[in-house]
């Protein structure tokens, strides 16, 4: 069995085509506004709790949607992916979607760590969240 870590570009590509899916979603007027002010402080701060968690002083930002955010760094210890979603849904789509890529997540409460397996249990032990693999297909 082979696992690579998904590459920022591939990360990127799944971010592309998760907002693409998302924005085309239309969702009830009058709850929207509401629902997007929440979800953002919820990512916002879930992303910089992430960040610290990986000890990645300053993640160069790869997308900043209301509905995810993805930022790529680089450690002594290697290299990271980190994404919030604002949702649970956009969350199981994005990683329904990475299966096909490969690689080794560490996935919480509507976020996610791309990284080499040694490096994701560093960061769950100050985060929590379940370690999945995916095999590429």
């Amino acid at each position: 069995m082979c696992v690579k870590p998904l590459g920022p570009a591939c990360a990127a590509v799944l971010g592309a085509a998760l907002l693409a899916a998302c924005a085309a979603a239309p969702a009830p007027a009058d709850m929207a506004a509401h629902h997007h002010a929440a979800g953002q402080a919820s990512i916002r701060a879930g992303m910089e709790r992430l960040a610290t968690a990986a000890g990645c002083a300053r993640p160069a930002m790869q997308v900043d949607a209301a509905e995810l955010r993805e930022a790529a760094c680089r450690t002594s210890r290697g290299q990271y992916t980190l994404l919030t979603f604002a949702t649970g849904a956009g969350e199981r789509a994005w990683l329904d979607d990475a299966e096909a890529y490969g690689g080794s997540y560490l996935v919480g409460d509507r976020w996610v760590v791309v990284a080499a397996p040694a490096l994701l249990e560093g960061v769950r032990r100050q985060v929590g969240g379940t370690v999945e693999a995916a095999h590429h297909h």
